[in-house]
């Protein structure tokens, strides 16, 4: 028998790529925020967890309860995605609604492989070709769990349904699907909506600057493919402190040389960057 599916949604959007609304307020939705998260803005990562702790707890409350474990999986393969950070945030505020309860964990289900599309920008052919190409693995049991699979915009539902079935398969007691925002059906026929919301405000990785010199930056997959793909890596990286172009090092090799064959002119930059500093070796940062 398959568990029970709840969805939660913080922000559910309406409108146009270029003017998404918040369809239950009314208000415009927090675009520059979400392109800051997206991108490694721990700031905006943690304001947008919290709007969705929020609704989790009020449309779920059960969850401040329930006394079987809550584990909120996320699927990568070296560097985490945003949804990670969310994750972990949510994770503890859960905790703190959950004083008897089990702790609520965040889980990682290993991805086998990362490959070079934009997902964003790619269509549901496109993607459903993509998910199709990578193994996804449980890394410990789920059975009779509560699972709470949190992303940051729901447009196809094609990923999530990936996370689903493999859930389902393992015997999870009950899933919670939560997001940050999804589209409503006109909104997700443009083909352009989650690329507009990625890059509403940040448009070129240098943009992330002002958040790395306030240490409030974590590096994600997302990021990282921008960057190795980005002409101005060489310079980007330049400005960076020694710790995190070791982390983008470090989190680079680890995904394997398919994915650094993909991106040439930036593998070199950060290397050279990375040899530059070799006589420091600081302390990973983040998971």
């Amino acid at each position: 028998m398959s568990a029970p599916i709840t969805q939660v949604v913080a922000h559910p959007l309406t409108g146009t790529s270029t003017h998404p609304v918040d369809a239950r307020t009314g208000a415009d939705f927090d675009t520059a925020t979400y392109s800051r998260m997206k991108h490694g803005d721990l700031p905006a990562m943690h304001r947008l967890a919290d709007e969705l702790a929020d609704a989790l707890l009020t449309q779920c409350p059960s969850l401040a309860t329930d006394t079987r474990p809550v584990i909120l999986p996320v699927a990568y393969l070296v560097a985490p995605p945003a949804c990670r950070y969310l994750a972990d945030r949510i994770a503890a505020r859960l905790n703190a609604a959950r004083p008897v309860a089990p702790e609520a964990r965040v889980i990682h289900v290993h991805k086998d492989s990362v490959t070079h599309i934009d997902y964003a920008a790619s269509s549901a052919q496109d993607r459903r070709n993509d998910l199709a190409s990578i193994g996804f693995r449980l890394t410990e049991p789920v059975r009779d769990a509560v699972a709470i699979v949190v992303d940051d915009v729901r447009v196809t539902g094609l990923a999530e349904q990936v996370m689903v079935d493999l859930l389902q398969d393992n015997g999870v007691g009950q899933i919670v699907t939560a997001y940050v925002a999804t589209c409503d059906e006109q909104l997700a026929a443009d083909p352009s909506v989650e690329a507009a919301l990625n890059h509403a405000e940040i448009r070129s990785i240098h943009d992330m600057l002002p958040a790395v010199r306030r240490g409030d930056f974590v590096p994600t997959i997302r990021f990282l493919k921008r960057l190795l793909a980005d002409p101005g890596a060489a310079d980007f990286l330049a400005a960076c402190p020694t710790e995190l172009v070791q982390r983008f090092r470090g989190d680079a090799e680890a995904t394997g040389p398919t994915f650094l064959a993909g991106y040439p002119a930036g593998t070199a930059a950060l290397f050279a960057e990375s040899d530059l500093r070799s006589e420091t070796t600081p302390e990973r940062v983040g998971p």
